[in-house]
């Protein structure tokens, strides 16, 4: 199954990036986009809606750490919307981890 998606055009507003820089959060939503694409269960739920010229606004999961990034929470709502499910990423999970080597 081939799947392509575009982002034609996302807005943010600047006090979301949280430090980060835009370009890097791009390619952040890329990897996480692409992970979520490639999961085992993604091909049923995406043959299930066909083809979607648009999706409605998405609203943004909220930070539950203050190290969560901005990218996995995009990708979530994105996956939300396109119906294949909205976890945080593993690789984001440990990032955060990384983080805060405190935090169990």
């Amino acid at each position: 199954m081939r799947i392509e998606l575009h982002i034609e055009r996302l807005l943010l507003d600047a006090a979301l990036l949280g430090g980060e820089r835009a370009t890097a959060v791009r390619s952040a939503i890329e990897l996480e986009l692409a992970e979520r694409l490639a999961g085992p269960d993604v091909g049923s739920a995406l043959r299930g809606i066909g083809r979607v010229a648009s999706l409605p606004p998405a609203l943004l999961p909220q930070a539950r750490h203050p190290k969560d990034r901005l990218a996995p929470r995009i990708a979530t709502a994105v996956g939300e919307a396109l119906g294949v499910g909205g976890t945080l990423s593993s690789q984001a999970h440990r990032q955060r981890r990384q983080a805060w080597p405190g935090q169990k």
